[in-house]
């Protein structure tokens, strides 16, 4: 197997619960770049408290700062790709890999065989999505092999950033996105141009995570899990349905 796939993943020296689970990934991908994430509870975030007020002012809802520092903590990786096209380190349409530290690579054979239709077709790749509750339009399948298929996700369906490739391009236009503070990073939907650049999906997904890692994002309780799990499948239903005539 080709083991060159360039690869970045996020991983603080806070998180040593998760070194095993990031180690499995070095092993399989011993490339991957260590990227420290954006913690504001452990660092200065400059006008962090402003940027949780615009957030609110733009959108009605205050981001989290743990949200914010995702959102940030992708962004250094995304200047980083912009960065080494620039350089002419790899070709235009190179896909680099993205990891968070609570990612797991559930199928790395049918990774490392379609990362270059990956490339070759879509801008952005998902390998993993909204815990496998991404829908793919029908009319956009582009392949369909043993239980997968691949194709462009219903945008609505987007959710989650814990494994996906991306070229420079579409950095780029993720970092205009992203420019000012809206949204968390995971409601893809409200930063995507359809214009902008091409998205493709895979699914059942290949990268999912560690279902028994504790967020570091937000605290669940057991009663929040029971409404999210009701929530997660009376759209995955509508999205379903929306895709399948789409």
């Amino acid at each position: 197997m080709n083991t060159t796939i360039p690869s970045f993943i996020l991983q603080s020296i806070h998180e040593p619960e998760r070194k095993n689970q990031v180690d499995e990934i070095k092993k399989h991908l011993p490339q991957v770049e260590i990227i420290e994430p954006v913690f504001p509870k452990y660092q200065n975030v400059p006008f962090l408290k402003r940027l949780v007020q615009k957030s609110k002012e733009r959108t009605g809802t205050k981001l989290l700062t743990t949200e914010i520092g995702v959102l940030m903590s992708h962004r250094k990786i995304w200047k980083k790709i912009v960065a080494l096209s620039k350089l002419n380190i790899n070709p235009a349409n190179t896909h680099y890999l993205i990891f968070e530290s609570d990612s797991k690579i559930i199928d790395l054979e049918t990774l490392y065989n379609h990362i270059e239709m990956a490339k070759n077709n879509y801008e952005l790749f998902f390998w993993g999505a909204w815990h496998n509750h991404v829908s793919i339009k029908k009319s956009s399948i582009q392949a369909a092999f043993q239980n997968y298929i691949i194709g462009t996700p219903l945008i609505k369906s987007v959710y989650c950033a814990y494994g996906y490739s991306i070229n420079a391009k579409a950095a780029q236009k993720m970092l205009d996105a992203t420019n000012k503070i809206n949204y968390p990073l995971d409601l893809f939907k409200h930063y995507y141009n359809i214009n902008s650049f091409s998205i493709g999906a895979i699914k059942p997904e290949v990268i999912s995570t560690w279902q028994t890692t504790q967020s570091t994002i937000r605290a669940v309780n057991t009663w929040s899990r029971i409404k999210h799990f009701i929530i997660i499948n009376i759209f995955y239903f509508r999205n379903q349905v929306k895709a399948y005539f789409s």
